[in-house]
């Protein structure tokens, strides 16, 4: 859909939802903003946009000048009065809402800040937690699979979500009556796996997804 705030005359911005949130829990939406394009957002305290590709402009706070963000930045959306978001090149964000997103980055994709999780796989946690094997809490992160390497099946008590960034992947996953199914996942693919989903993946080629576990209610 055109995206709100887009002028007349010139190539409109774009936004697709992928998950709505109906006012309560996690909202992901893509922002597609073509070169010399424009859109006015607004947010609150908790929301972000991520930088997926290009570059885009604006200011994070009520006086800020704008300043440029380039792929892989991750930063709180303009105040809820609202702010310009330009792009000089064009630019593709992911803008999300929810609790406890974590604090901004100039490039969540470097080098710094991952672990090892498993032969060939690493996560970079973009909120402060220390997650284990009877983590039931609400988790947001990158992961990155290299050539190869696989995720065997395992449950969470949480619900699973995953945007595909890039490469490919085979996913499994098994229902609570035992009815396994199969999906090749590559980049663009968006999955809602709900609670008590068990699944696993494997990559050939290498892959990079995002992911948050959503904790379940309480007495879930």
């Amino acid at each position: 859909m055109p995206a709100p705030g887009t002028g007349d005359g010139t190539e409109p911005a774009w936004t697709k939802e992928l998950l709505g949130s109906a006012g309560s829990g996690d909202s992901f939406a893509l922002l597609r903003l073509p070169a010399g394009g424009a859109s006015r957002l607004a947010g609150s305290a908790e929301d972000r946009i991520l930088v997926l590709d290009g570059a885009l402009s604006f200011p994070e706070a009520d006086g800020e000048e704008p300043r440029l963000r380039r792929k892989g930045a991750y930063a709180a959306l303009p105040p809820a009065g609202g702010a310009d978001v330009t792009s000089a090149e064009g630019a593709l964000a992911l803008v999300l809402s929810g609790s406890r997103l974590g604090a901004s980055a100039e490039d969540v994709f470097g080098p710094r800040g991952w672990q090892s999780t498993g032969p060939g796989q690493w996560s970079r946690l973009l909120l402060d937690v220390v997650p284990d094997e009877n983590f039931d809490e609400r988790v947001l992160g990158l992961a990155h699979f290299e050539p190869g390497s696989f995720a065997p099946r395992h449950p969470h008590r949480t619900a699973h979500r995953f945007l595909f960034l890039d490469g490919e992947a085979d996913d499994e996953w098994v229902l609570p009556d035992g009815s396994r199914h199969t999906a090749r996942r590559a980049a663009g693919d968006f999955v809602d796996y709900p609670f008590p989903v068990e699944h696993q993946t494997f990559s050939r080629t290498g892959c990079t997804l995002l992911f948050v576990h959503e904790a379940l209610p309480t007495g879930a």
